[in-house]
């Protein structure tokens, strides 16, 4: 009998440590995976107007393999998933569906390759325009560094994803400089920021005219976010895409989130 209530208390134990490995780890993702995440940042620009017309969402697929029950809109992103840790393969298709305005045939716009190692965090987007040959789809891919910030401090990193701004400036309501003269696809990696609920703008380097601003950017304790800006640059293409929601747009995402209430 005690030979029985020893490994019944050894059950327990390993149950126990992993459980603790599983929430020390705070992300819910599989251990020793490669975990990526895919942001479509890419927009419609034709200046042909019944083409500009049309929101064009992208399946990514990933080694061949396509995870989503529905194409991933911009500027949207569909989460992490993980993979066997390696070389993946992506390609970035349009999707002949519904979420298609109006509706249009599939096609292949992008294919690429990058390396990935287990327990790392990448972000992989597609930005540039689907619309104009000046500013074709290009991948950009990031390794995410999740690790916390210190206590009760959160981390934030800023993109520029608008692919006709020479450099923008990134700042909140109150004075704090996000990032400053960002090119296109540049970015201010990882940076710790004090919680609170902000009010972000974007102005030209230098400027204090604001080219857009968002406000409720909610950023929580021991978390890491991701603030991307997208769209295009005043004045939209002419004759084709007035459509507002591909004008110049503030962005963001929790890569890494804390429940603050916990």
């Amino acid at each position: 009998m005690r030979t029985i209530y020893v490994s019944i208390l050894i059950i327990v134990g390993l149950a126990l440590l992993t459980a603790c490995q599983k929430e020390v780890v705070g992300l819910g993702e599989e251990k020793d995976k490669a975990k990526i995440l895919f942001v479509n940042a890419a927009f419609n620009a034709s200046p042909i107007p019944f083409q500009a017309r049309r929101e064009i969402a992208i399946y990514p697929f990933y080694n061949g393999v396509q995870f989503n029950n529905h194409p991933i809109r911009f500027p949207w992103t569909n989460g992490y998933k993980a993979f066997e840790p390696g070389t993946m393969n992506m390609r970035f298709d349009t999707a002949q569906s519904q979420a298609n305005d109006p509706p249009g045939p599939a096609g292949r716009i992008l294919e690429f390759s990058f390396p990935t190692q287990a327990d790392k965090y990448y972000t992989v987007f597609a930005v540039g325009t689907l619309g104009l040959q000046a500013h074709r789809p290009e991948s950009l891919v990031i390794e995410d560094d999740l690790s916390l910030p210190s206590p009760g401090k959160a981390k934030v990193r800023v993109f520029n994803l608008c692919p006709n701004a020479t450099a923008l400036d990134v700042v909140t309501s109150t004075g704090v400089t996000l990032a400053s003269n960002l090119p296109f696809k540049g970015r201010r990696d990882f940076f710790e920021i004090d919680p609170g609920t902000y009010t972000v703008q974007v102005r030209a380097p230098g400027s204090t005219t604001n080219l857009v601003t968002r406000g409720n950017i909610i950023i929580d304790p021991a978390s890491c976010y991701t603030i991307y800006i997208t769209g295009w640059q005043p004045p939209l293409p002419s004759p084709g895409n007035t459509f507002g929601g591909y004008s110049l747009g503030i962005q963001y995402l929790a890569n890494r989130w804390t429940n603050p209430l916990k």
